[in-house]
Formats: structure tokens, C-alpha cells, sequence
């Protein structure tokens, strides 16, 4: 079988598929074709500009995030240069006790003497005043 029988014999794209795009309304033949395992995967625009578009689209994305460069996309006034050239302040997370630990110390609270309960709790330093709290509450100590 030639090469010319073997071209006759594959469909074109429009013969797959002649809907047109539900973005640009060109047909699919029309496309910028990129084949997969899959198989043809077709895009409007060359590869290059949708790689480029997708990135454009990211930093949008971070500037309106950032209370610094959201003045671009949203319309308000631009803020002052010691706010534009600042640091972002971010509030630290605040800080819980997980239950993970509150089960652990309880466990070793009750299965332990006073020395080993302080050992412990010194590796916890984060924890010490709710655990010593949780521990005072269970035992009515308050």
C-alpha cells in the first residue's frame, strides 16, 4: 500500500468533528492540532500563545491576591509608594492545640509520675498553659 492510499484512507479533522469551536467559531480543521496517546487534541490559538495567555491569566490572578497590585485589575486609586514597596503583613496563623496532642498528654498524665508528665510537657512549650488548664478543669482544680 503507498503512502498516497494510506492519506486517502485517514479522515480529515472537519470529517471527525465539523462543529465549530464554542470559542472562537472556527472549525476544528482550523485549529492548531497537537496529537496525544488520547489522540488530536485541537486548540485556537498556537500552543505558544495559549502557554503565554494561561501565564498572563496566572499573574492576574496573584496581583489581585496582593493587596499591593490590586489596583490594576479592579480600578481603584493606586496606592502610595510605602505601600506599594512594603512588605505584605500577613497575621500569623493562630495556634490550637491539636487533639492529637490534648490526647497524649492526658494519656501520659494518667499513666505517669510528675516527672515524666514535666519532661514532657517541656516538649510541648506551646501547649503547656492549655493542657495544665484542660488538666486543672478535668480534675476540678478550678
Amino acid at each position: 500500500m503507498s503512502s498516497a492510499d494510506i492519506a486517502e484512507l485517514e479522515p480529515h479533522a472537519i470529517e471527525i468533528d465539523p462543529r465549530e469551536c464554542e470559542h472562537c467559531g472556527l472549525a476544528i480543521d482550523q485549529h492548531f492540532r497537537v496529537d496525544t496517546f488520547e489522540g488530536p487534541e485541537f486548540f485556537c490559538q498556537d500552543l505558544e500563545v495559549l502557554i503565554h495567555l494561561r501565564a498572563a491569566d496566572l499573574v492576574r490572578q496573584w496581583e489581585c491576591d496582593d493587596s499591593r497590585d490590586s489596583w490594576r485589575h479592579t480600578g481603584e486609586k493606586r496606592p502610595p509608594d510605602a505601600v506599594r514597596n512594603s512588605e505584605i503583613k500577613q497575621k500569623p496563623p493562630s495556634y490550637a492545640t491539636p487533639q492529637a496532642t490534648i490526647d497524649a498528654f492526658l494519656f501520659v498524665a494518667r499513666n505517669h509520675d510528675a516527672d515524666y508528665v514535666a519532661r514532657w510537657l517541656e516538649n510541648h512549650p506551646q501547649d503547656v498553659e492549655i493542657l495544665t488548664k484542660l488538666w486543672r478543669t478535668k480534675n476540678g482544680l478550678l
